[in-house]
């Protein structure tokens, strides 16, 4: 079933686009948006909550375009978790979870915290009393406070210890909601998210099944955000091709940092079928043999 779709997205702040003429479906079995700092998945997924009014192109919830939609039943079905930061330092637990709820339905706090993992003796206290995983279980309790059918999750575990992140993705992986998981760990996203579409320079390079894209990149971008993951045991990984160029102004935006790119790069890829994905890339098949 079909939650949010982006339809030829344009997005941008003032009169700059960060984002080109971006489609994408968030589908169930959980979708990532994967790239480094800077590739636009934040800015996609404010347009995906109604934040941000695209320069062109549509998103569409359901079969209605977005801008046209309830804004309150929208709200109930799709809620953000942003990181632990969100809450208000001046409130108690229990009262951030509260207004989420209806005045009838505050009694549930205990039952959120429960759900989350979390003792409900907690709700009395403040967050600067309260550990990163612990304050990251809570913004989760306040979204699930009100039903939602989806998740939009903006690295839900980027300033959390590894024996925390764990817990933390347990939990998200047993949670009875679809996730939109806007990430640049690729272990996170290999986990919960069945699909996943790849963004540099706020262009979608490769969509498909997570594991495919992982396990056999065909853009180089992939490949190298796959290979700079250190590996226990081994050597530490090298970056390969021009790390710090900015993104081309024409052709092919990766080419100046592509250690494979050629004369044919110099035009815009299209994105293409291949396999069992979508691919940018004029030489996707020679990167599969690799």
């Amino acid at each position: 079933m079909r939650l949010l779709r982006a339809e030829r997205v344009t997005l941008g702040y003032g009169k700059r686009p960060v984002v080109h003429d971006v489609s994408l479906e968030i589908t169930e079995g959980g979708v990532g948006l994967i790239g480094e700092s800077g590739s636009g998945k934040t800015t996609l997924a404010r347009a995906f909550l109604g934040l941000l009014t695209p320069m062109s192109g549509n998103i569409w919830y359901g079969d209605q375009a977005l801008k046209n939609t309830d804004m309150r039943a929208f709200r109930k079905d799709v809620q953000p978790v942003f990181q632990a930061e969100a809450l208000d330092p001046r409130m108690r637990i229990g009262s951030s979870i509260a207004e989420a709820l209806p005045r009838a339905e505050r009694a549930r706090v205990g039952e959120l915290l429960e759900q989350v993992g979390l003792d409900p003796d907690l709700a009395a206290r403040r967050p600067h009393q309260l550990s990163g995983g612990q304050r990251q279980r809570v913004v989760i309790a306040r979204a699930l406070a009100v039903g939602p059918r989806l998740l939009i999750l903006d690295e839900p575990t980027s300033a959390l210890d590894v024996t925390v992140q764990a817990k933390i993705l347990d939990l998200l992986a047993g949670l009875d909601t679809e996730r939109l998981l806007i990430t640049h760990n690729l272990a996170v996203v290999e986990r919960l998210c069945r699909t996943s579409h790849v963004l540099f320079a706020g262009r979608v390079v490769e969509s498909g099944p997570t594991a495919g894209l992982l396990a056999e990149p065909a853009h180089p971008y992939t490949k190298a955000l796959r290979d700079a993951v250190p590996k226990l045991g081994g050597s530490p990984p090298e970056a390969r091709g021009r790390t710090e160029a900015v993104p081309a102004a024409t052709g092919c935006p990766y080419r100046l940092r592509c250690p494979i790119a050629a004369p044919a790069c110099e035009q815009p890829p299209p994105l293409r079928d291949l396999k069992d994905r979508q691919v940018a890339c004029h030489r996707a098949e020679e990167v599969l043999l690799t």
